[in-house]
């Protein structure tokens, strides 16, 4: 407990140091917000963080938000949701220490719980306490965890992966998992806890499961994988029962609206690339590294996929595959059994790489898992936990040259995996980027009665759906910053209710206005960036239908114009 303990402290510490968290106001700063596009998707995470704080976004319950979709209420149920427990404890957490801070911690916690799940996992296997602190470090300060971020929270949060490989490992070996041991108690637990957070993970801890109980199906007979069967079981029901509103809603409702229309190609854009695990990040910090990283991202055709840099799996990473590879070539030669982890690591690249198992499964439609690239993380852990047994059954006579590599080791993950420093002039971009958005809805709330109606500009549907200037999520700034406006984005596209909003953008301009305003509409919110003239030619028009009053932001990038609202609203629809 000690040494799991000082584990944690180490990652905590310098994961502050990472991301300069020092001071009360850069922990109310979010990780990312609107300096880097790739990261766009850190405006739903924080959304959704919002309303699960205002009671809003909870497990098993319809997620219907009154703030979002006006004039009606927008819902977020048409799709299944990974790690909405996860969101929903934050957004707890929120309502003590505030959205971002929150939002903060819950990454803080993400790295720190992978961290412990991996020393955990390699203590359970009899590994050297010293090496599975070491091979903890850095699997808790992966590239893949600072790559996908508080953009990706649910992604990041990849901690039951080493006790999943537990479960596997015990299921694969001679004596399998049997009904009523505790090894059996812990993998129910392990695939319930899995089961509830990212279905990707769930998606392959069930694949290797199948294949122990496969295996001890085929050694002793069918009854042998009845205990797999279970496991299997309780994480497909764990899943199921987070998602139990989305099957209600869609039950209620109909399916097939096509909230998230995606194609085949998406497979192939973030399917999982064998090169990406070698490749290092343009900001790592050995030039030739780095030059070499960002000379490879100009060279790519399906970019930029979920690059940079989510799958390097560091030198550490590589230097225990490449131990792998030679100790299987020589078990080959020999015609010795393989080790367990290169049949793993095979079948990760055979069902997850681009054209493989799951782009054929996508061909035919079934296209859930497209981000296949995230299955670099199981091979990260994989090939770290074999090279760590290895090294925890050499016997060493130096314990201080043990200790020494170990340290070097940690030493060279954190230089090798962590990107650059936040800096002090970054975590004022960015705080400067939220003072702009708040101060903007703070004068719009001081303009407009509450629940006030605010038509968004350009018109964007959700999620996945960016316009050109403008990311999927961009209508979401002024909502976590609201107390009393209602906003027009936020409802999942492809229900009817939603069709209104491109009818009005098929009308003229005086036309437009006058229909929002017999909605009830009080102001329209304009992105400049959606606009070739930074929407210039629209502001000038609504001056001359008399409608100038104008709130802008700091940054200037956003603004509110002030509309002339009917008494007596009607809604879309209602003639």
């Amino acid at each position: 407990m000690i040494r799991a303990g000082l584990l944690a402290l180490l990652v905590i510490l310098l994961w502050c140091t990472s991301y300069n968290r020092w001071t009360v106001e850069s922990w109310q700063t979010p990780l990312t917000y609107l300096s880097d596009p790739d990261k766009g998707d850190v405006l739903s995470v924080l959304s959704e963080i919002k309303a699960a704080r205002d009671g809003h976004y909870r497990p098993f319950l319809f997620t219907n938000i009154p703030e979002l979709g006006a004039p009606y209420v927008a819902n977020w149920d048409d799709i299944p949701t990974m790690g909405k427990l996860v969101t929903w404890l934050t957004g707890l957490l929120a309502r003590v220490i505030g959205i971002f801070a929150a939002a903060n911690v819950a990454v803080l916690i993400a790295q720190v719980l992978a961290a412990l799940s991996f020393y955990t996992a390699c203590r359970i296997l009899n590994c050297s306490w010293i090496w599975s602190f070491a091979g903890a470090f850095a699997f808790a300060f992966a590239r893949y965890a600072f790559a996908h971020g508080l953009h990706h929270l649910s992604v990041v949060y990849y901690w039951p992966v080493p006790l999943c490989l537990v479960v596997c490992e015990w299921g694969i070996r001679e004596k399998g998992i049997k009904f009523g041991e505790r090894r059996f108690g812990f993998a129910l637990l392990v695939a319930f806890i899995v089961g509830i957070e990212n279905f990707y993970y769930t998606s392959m801890f069930a694949q290797f499961v199948l294949f122990g109980g496969l295996i001890q199906g085929w050694r002793r007979g069918w009854r042998e994988s009845l205990p797999a069967a279970a496991i299997i079981a309780t994480a497909v029901a764990a899943f199921l029962v987070m998602n139990v509103n989305t099957f209600f809603y869609q039950f209620a409702y109909g399916t097939g609206w096509g909230a998230v229309t995606r194609s085949y190609r998406w497979l192939e854009v973030y399917g999982l690339k064998i090169i990406d695990l070698f490749v290092p990040p343009p900001d790592h910090p050995f030039p030739p590294f780095a030059s070499y990283g960002a000379g490879h991202l100009k060279e790519i055709i399906l970019a930029p996929g979920e690059l940079p840099p989510t799958g390097y799996i560091g030198l550490l990473g590589l230097g225990a595959m490449g131990w792998l590879v030679i100790a299987s070539l020589r078990r080959a030669l020999d015609n010795s059994k393989l080790p367990l982890e290169a049949f793993l690591i095979l079948w990760i690249l055979i069902y997850a790489s681009i054209g493989g198992i799951n782009g054929i499964f996508g061909s035919l439609g079934f296209q859930l898992f497209r981000a296949t690239a995230r299955y670099s993380i199981f091979i990260l852990c994989i090939v770290l936990m074999y090279a760590i047994r290895r090294l925890s059954q050499v016997n060493y006579r130096n314990k201080l040259l043990v200790y020494g590599a170990a340290a070097l080791s940690m030493g060279l993950a954190w230089w090798d995996q962590t990107p650059p420093v936040v800096t002090s002039a970054q975590l004022d971009e960015t705080a400067q980027a939220v003072a702009s958005d708040r101060g903007l809805t703070g004068k719009m709330e001081e303009r407009l009665p509450p629940n006030a109606m605010v038509f968004q500009l350009p018109i964007m549907e959700f999620p996945e759906s960016p316009v050109p200037g403008v990311g999927s999520y961009d209508h979401f700034r002024p909502y976590l910053y609201s107390h009393h406006l209602r906003f027009s984005y936020g409802s999942e596209k492809g229900r009817p209710h939603e069709e209104w909003q491109q009818r009005i953008a098929q009308m003229g301009l005086t036309d437009a206005v006058n229909q929002l305003e017999s909605y009830g509409f009080s102001a329209i919110y304009l992105n400049r960036n959606g606009f070739d003239d930074k929407g210039e030619g629209l502001i000038k028009q609504l001056k001359e239908m008399g409608r100038g009053e104008i709130i802008e932001s700091d940054r200037g990038d956003i603004l509110c114009i002030l509309l002339k609202p009917s008494p007596d609203p009607i809604l879309p629809g209602a003639f």
